[in-house]
């Protein structure tokens, strides 16, 4: 407002308007920047911008190998959810400028040449024998005034709160960084898993096209029936089918893993972790929740934006409080420049609101509820921190017993179609049995696969949980 109204003197000025400027007087005092009231930041990344991202670089010729630690680097920097929150950051940081910028010295400067034609009459002077017009005439004026707060407890306040507030976004920034391990982590061990069932598939075809032309040539030796080729080519066919779908769902989930990475969707890639059983010994429930606790930078910034709540209800209070600041102005004036004369104005002014219709008081109601809403939110969050780190410590713990149960039946599922083949082949039995193996088979593999995908998953959870997901995925996740 400042700039406009220097501007608006300058037009009037160009355009000769009269009396419009009071000789000698300068600028007046540039008046304190206006402090806005302090904003809760809650920055808070759905699932869709975590599915996101921003494609970096053009894709290359070849093949690129892409670890589970290299997919994760890349979603920390091109996934859209950091770059969102990111923007919060660059957001706080303005906040924090313009409330410190309420506590700093102002200083304008001006200058402006003037010609102008004055009426007396107009202004109430008639003098005998004097003429009523007077001019034209120049007039040159250059001058600076600066306004400079010397107390302003409100200000101070919303500064302290603007700087906590800006710490906050930084926090949820990295707490952003951690959810993003997490989906990523999440996208590239379902690719891991898909492409298991894709080589899982692919066996129990080659055993089923295998199957198939043993019985054909058992049908010829006369040994079995015409039925058992049929089930066989059935069985055939059904494999085929499960391998199609696998292969569908598995480029689907490639495109997913690119898309969440920043990768151009044209460039050709192979996952280089394949997601073995790693165990992790876990930690005690009272280690892991005071790690989380000390650790988890949403929870840190929780606390903070409290402690900014709580300044900004101060703020609104100290608005009651006068305040101080210096006031001054220097220039020079006269008909041409080289007749000038200086001028300067130096003064203090202490303001103190006596009757503000209740803008005060609305003020500190305003900041009563954000206080309120930060406090119970940081309850909430300390609540939800506990659930999440027992959750974690939950599944971790099935999905490890659910690992070795499922290796085991896959195995005994294996030996059950050596048994059923054997039979089959000794002619003791059809190949009834042998169908029914291959989808015992096909089941403890699957099986097997989704335990493994949930333990590692569980350990990503967990470290996310913990608030070090961005910082030690390496020694939770396996890169092999």
């Amino acid at each position: 407002m400042r700039m406009a109204a220097v501007r608006a003197g300058l037009w009037a000025m160009a355009m000769g308007a009269g009396a419009a400027v009071a000789l000698g007087q300068g600028l007046p005092p540039a008046p304190p920047v206006e402090t806005p009231l302090v904003r809760i930041p809650l920055p808070t990344p759905s699932g869709a911008d975590l599915a996101g991202g921003v494609p970096q670089g053009a894709a290359t010729a070849g093949t690129l190998g892409l670890s589970l630690g290299e997919a994760i680097e890349r979603g920390l920097r091109f996934n859209l959810g950091p770059l969102l929150a990111q923007s919060g950051t660059e957001a706080a940081r303005a906040q924090r400028l313009a409330a410190i910028a309420a506590l700093l010295p102002h200083v304008n400067a001006s200058a402006g040449q003037l010609r102008q034609k004055i009426n007396l009459a107009a202004f109430g002077f008639s003098l005998p024998g004097f003429p009523p017009i007077v001019g034209p005439f120049d007039v040159f004026q250059a001058s600076a005034a600066a306004n400079i707060p010397v107390l302003n407890l409100s200000a101070i306040q919303n500064a302290r709160a603007a700087n906590g507030l800006q710490a906050a976004a930084r926090d949820d920034y990295q707490s952003v960084r951690n959810m993003v391990v997490l989906a990523v982590a999440n996208q590239y061990l379902l690719s891991v898993a898909d492409e298991s069932r894709v080589r899982a598939a692919q066996a129990e075809l080659a055993t089923a096209q295998s199957q198939l032309q043993q019985a054909r040539d058992m049908l010829r030796a006369g040994t079995v029936n015409a039925l058992a080729p049929v089930r066989a080519q059935v069985q055939r066919d059904r494999q085929r089918q499960l391998l199609t779908a696998a292969q569908d769902a598995l480029a689907k989930q490639r495109l997913q893993l690119q898309r969440a990475i920043g990768m151009p969707l044209n460039q050709s890639f192979r996952l280089t972790s394949r997601g073995p059983f790693q165990p992790l010994p876990p930690p005690t429930l009272a280690a892991a929740e005071a790690e989380a606790l000390a650790q988890r930078p949403d929870y840190r910034a929780a606390r903070v934006t409290v402690r900014a709540a709580e300044l900004a209800l101060a703020a609104a209070r100290d608005q009651r409080l006068p305040t101080l600041s210096l006031n001054g102005n220097y220039g020079t004036i006269g008909h041409e420049l080289s007749s000038n004369h200086p001028i300067f104005e130096v003064g203090a002014t202490v303001e103190m609101p006596v009757f503000e219709g209740g803008a005060i008081r609305a003020q500190q109601l305003a900041a009563e509820a954000q206080l309120h809403a930060a406090e119970n939110r940081a309850a909430d969050l300390r609540a939800g921190i506990g659930v999440e780190v027992r959750t974690a410590l939950l599944d971790l713990a099935d999905n490890r017993s659910q690992v070795s149960v499922t290796l085991d039946a896959r195995n005994l599922a294996q030996q059950e179609l050596t048994l059923a083949t054997d039979r089959f082949r000794a002619g003791v039995a059809d190949n009834l049995e042998v169908v029914e193996a291959q989808q015992s088979v096909a089941d403890a593999s699957e099986n097997y696969i989704a335990s493994l995908y949930g333990y590692n998953l569980a350990k990503a959870a967990l470290a996310e949980a913990l608030g070090v997901a961005a910082r030690e995925y390496a020694r939770y996740l396996p890169n092999r």
